[in-house]
């Protein structure tokens, strides 16, 4: 369905429309119509091109913009800026008795106005950003599409295999962590493996909303994902590693047979690499100290069991 902004955005017109006719009706209400020899013309075509500009923003942003926080901010703080350049444009035909409460009414909606417009941008600023960043994800997913997984969106193991090379080689400090799913081959026997999917894209966006944008993220095997952290210190990989880990500890699966949320536990190693480091052995070693962990938690669940 065709985006129609006269439907989506029938509050915010309602809103400006309602804004000019009020300045009008002020201003011929209160107001005495000047003579002709006493109206500025030239102010006339200053003041009214402020105001026919004004609305032309107004339009574009209603066309353009779905409805969100950030269009009702910025919609409201030009109208407003436009019933106050609407009530000047309006005093240069008509002459106004010398009332107080106008004059407040004249001035303030422009200085909010602009207040308003400026939290908009602000806003809009931190919408763009988020959007950017998925954006060049996106971007260079679509770039290497034969090194991406086709169920996450995540690069394979070549593609960190190759990136792990390229690094190894700078002076940078480098960290790779490994994320293990635990007992993610019972919840597809139990679920069924289009839900082990699902669970895993989600799992997929969790990472990279927890990850920075340097950061390689992948799906290295069915149920472990790695992150390359380049140029990052010991503190910054152990705090990153703890981000993810409580990330996916709190996150609520809904299973769609059953409805009901499904938490996920797992298991994380983290490595640092160096120019004297390898591919395989760093690899290798981190899957060695992965196992391990998972080892050694399957021998205090037991314990506790018992």
């Amino acid at each position: 369905m065709r985006f129609n902004p006269f439907i989506s955005h029938r509050l915010l017109i309602n809103a400006i429309i309602a804004m000019f006719f009020s300045a009008v009706f002020l201003s011929s209400y209160l107001g005495v119509l000047k003579t002709y020899a006493s109206i500025q013309w030239l102010d006339i075509m200053g003041e009214g091109g402020i105001v026919l500009m004004t609305l032309v923003w107004i339009a574009a942003l209603l066309i353009s913009r779905p409805p969100s926080k950030v269009t009702t901010y910025l919609v409201i703080g030009v109208g407003l800026f436009m019933f106050s350049a609407t009530l000047d444009l309006l005093d240069e035909w008509l002459m106004h008795p010398a009332h107080q409460w106008l004059s407040w009414i004249e001035s303030l909606p422009a200085p909010l106005g602009m207040l308003l417009t400026s939290v908009g941008l602000y806003y809009w600023h931190q919408e763009q950003y988020v959007l950017n960043r998925q954006l060049r994800r996106r971007e260079a997913h679509l770039r290497e599409h034969d090194k991406v997984c086709s169920v996450t969106g995540l690069y394979k193991a070549q593609y960190l295999d190759s990136a792990i090379k390229e690094q190894l080689t700078s002076k940078q400090p480098l960290w790779l962590g490994a994320i293990d799913i635990r007992d993610f081959s019972h919840f597809n026997s139990e679920f069924g493996f289009s839900e082990g999917d699902r669970l895993l894209r989600e799992i997929s966006e969790l990472l990279l909303m927890n990850c920075r944008l340097s950061d390689v993220v992948c799906r290295y095997a069915g149920d472990c994902f790695m992150v390359l952290m380049p140029a990052t210190t010991e503190q910054q990989a152990k705090e990153l590693m703890a981000q993810i880990k409580g990330a996916l500890k709190h996150c609520a699966f809904k299973v769609e047979a059953s409805k009901k949320a499904k938490f996920q536990y797992v298991t994380t190693a983290l490595i640092q690499g160096n120019t004297h480091s390898s591919t395989d052995k760093l690899t290798s070693q981190l899957h060695s100290q992965l196992q391990q962990k998972k080892h050694q938690q399957k021998i205090a669940h037991r314990a506790h069991v018992c």
